[in-house]
């Protein structure tokens, strides 16, 4: 079997799985994975294109090693404008998959701050996009990273999975379209620094583990977490992370989700987030 006969079977077992599948939160962990590998990828992302700069709405999967660092949020804010691949769609509305080094080819080079970016958001240049829809309320595009060069055959892959793709994105947000209603968020929101609390909370790890991801003392969780409880109005981690949930403050995570996503062997990034982030940042 060559490698399109197995990317053909790849993608009609992916399909079939999303079409019966109920769970929103399950399929779009389907599909994730199944990009994730058809694009040997550590890192990615499906992220709506703004044209005037900006972008709201960033959802995240794979192994992201930068995520936790202050510098995640002004990334965002800036990527409309300053990442290459977002401001070359942005710009020529063209809906082909293209990589960082052909956008540059094309006259959008990646900026000292960009560069300054990848570096400490702990990615590389080897980063392919496959545009959903470049034009329109939704035009947004999946941006893909790996260890290893993108390709022409990669390029194929993109072009040939395209309209499979865009199909089943566009199927699993209409399940989540059917979602009731979050509940309301706590009346007081929560500060960034417990946001982030909140989800490595989420993701089982310990007080002195979060200490030392954050670089702060055991107390300072502690009164972190004390805050985000009262907030959320929870009396412990479970109930604080369902609360979150039911808020649309930590994404629904479906049975059995502590399986990475993109974790494969040989990969020495460090895995952050189990499934998928959500990152929203205000202009």
């Amino acid at each position: 079997m060559d490698s399109t006969d197995r990317l053909r079977e790849r993608w009609l077992d992916t399909a079939a799985g999303i079409l019966q599948e109920a769970d929103p939160g399950v399929a779009r962990a389907q599909l994730n994975d199944a990009l994730l590998k058809s694009f040997h990828a550590f890192a990615a992302a499906r992220a709506p294109l703004a044209g005037n700069g900006g972008i709201q709405g960033v959802s995240i999967f794979g192994q992201y090693a930068g995520l936790d660092t202050p510098a995640w949020p002004l990334a965002v804010e800036r990527a409309g404008t300053d990442h290459p691949v977002f401001a070359y769609h942005n710009a020529t509305a063209d809906p082909t998959p293209v990589t960082l080094l052909q956008v540059g080819e094309r006259g959008w080079p990646v900026s000292e701050f960009a560069s300054f970016m990848i570096e400490r958001l702990g990615l590389c240049t080897h980063q392919l996009s496959l545009p959903l829809a470049t034009a329109g309320p939704e035009s947004a595009t999946y941006g893909f990273v790996s260890d290893g060069a993108y390709l022409e055959r990669d390029q194929e892959s993109a072009r040939y999975l395209q309209p499979i793709v865009r199909g089943l994105d566009t199927h699993i947000r209409l399940l989540e379209s059917l979602l009731p209603a979050p509940a309301a968020a706590p009346g007081r929101p929560l500060t960034v620094r417990e946001q982030l609390v909140l989800t490595l909370v989420a993701q089982g790890c310990t007080v002195n583990g979060i200490a030392a991801r954050l670089c702060v003392s055991p107390r300072t969780v502690h009164k972190h977490q004390e805050n985000l409880y009262r907030k959320l109005g929870a009396v412990d981690r479970l109930s604080a992370v369902l609360r979150a949930q039911q808020c649309g403050l930590l994404p629904q995570q479906p049975a059995g989700a502590d399986d990475r996503p993109g974790g494969y062997a040989g990969n020495s990034h460090t895995p952050l987030v189990t499934a998928s982030v959500s990152a929203s940042v205000s202009i």
